[in-house]
This record gives structure tokens, sequence and C-alpha cells, in this order.
């Protein structure tokens, strides 16, 4: 599977089943050739523009509680490299549980550190009922770090806490808490 992000419309596809995003140009798409590959597709006769949560629900893929209650799955937070190949770059923390690898199918992907296991080597979750954030271990190959501390159960994490996965390392800024939340 070659995982690829459309220029257009940000969305993640498999470059080795389809030669252009299937969600912006879901009309030259074969369905046969959907079928066979199982591919997740949208609705017939959607288009980026109109291709909302009701479609996205109706194609089988599973959606965070909160966009399920408010519609959307907004930003509750960021992941900042201070160290490691990609310094200076930001990684936003949606609901729920958010995989992190090198993987283009993580919900956080890092890239650049050979180090990090490609899928699911730390996950890093926010909590909308407890307005808590969380940091776990996942099953990559190298241990992760909170405080420059080996992390090997679930710990909440604070405003300006440091991770560590493989080489690189990551600031932790919440948005969300008990001073603002999205409901």
């Amino acid at each position: 599977m070659e995982m690829k992000q459309c220029a257009k419309g940000g969305h993640y596809y498999d470059a080795s089943i389809y030669s252009e995003c299937p969600y912006c140009n879901n009309e030259d798409v074969n369905s046969d050739m959907q079928q066979e590959a199982g591919a997740t597709m949208p609705l017939t006769g959607s288009t980026s523009s109109n291709y909302n949560y009701r479609d996205r629900q109706e194609d089988g893929r599973t959606v965070a509680i909160i966009k399920e209650e408010i519609g959307i799955d907004p930003v509750v937070g960021w992941l900042v490299c201070v160290d490691g190949s990609d310094k200076g770059r930001d990684y936003r923390i949606h609901s729920d549980n958010n995989f992190i690898g090198r993987s283009e199918k993580m919900d956080i992907c890092i890239r650049g550190d050979e180090t990090i296991s490609r899928e699911n080597h730390a996950i890093i979750s926010f909590d909308t009922r407890d307005k808590v954030y969380y940091f776990s271990p996942g099953d990559g190959r190298s241990i992760v770090r909170l405080n420059d501390k080996a992390l090997f159960m679930t710990s909440e994490i604070k405003a300006y806490d440091t991770i560590e996965i493989g080489k690189t390392k990551l600031l932790f800024m919440p948005l969300c808490g008990e001073r603002f939340d999205w409901n």
C-alpha cells in the first residue's frame, strides 16, 4: 500500500490503486477496481465540496465522539518537534486516540526518523469528557520517554511536557481543557 496525500483536498489515498485522489476525482474511478481493491470511497456523485459527515458515516469510517456530537473533529492541541529531523514542525492532536508512527496512515506521521516504528509506536489521547490528555507507549521497538523518563504505561500529560519517540523530541501544547473546549 502506497499512501499519498492529495494536494487539492488533503485526503489520503492508496496511490498503488488510484492515479489521482478518488475523493476529489471520483467520477473517473472504476467502481469494479474500487470493489476489487476493497477501497473506501465517497458515495457516487459526491465531490470534495459536498462530501460531508453523512457520506463518511455511510462509507464505514469510524468517527471521533466529538465529531459525532458537534459535526467536526477540531484540533485539541499540538505536538511540536523541538529536536530531531522535523525540528520546528507541529502535529495536530484531535480528540480521542491519535496513533503516532512514520506511516502516512498514522494520525501523527513523523517522517525522517527511522528509529520510530511505522505504525502505532505511541498514542496521544484527549478525553473530551474529563478534559485530560494521556500519552501511552504503543507497539514500537524503542522505549518512549515522558519528561526524560522511560514510559511503560499510560500517563497523564500536561502543558510543556516533553515526549521522546525514537530520536525525536516533542513538546506538548494543549488547547482544550478547563478554560476552553469545543462544546
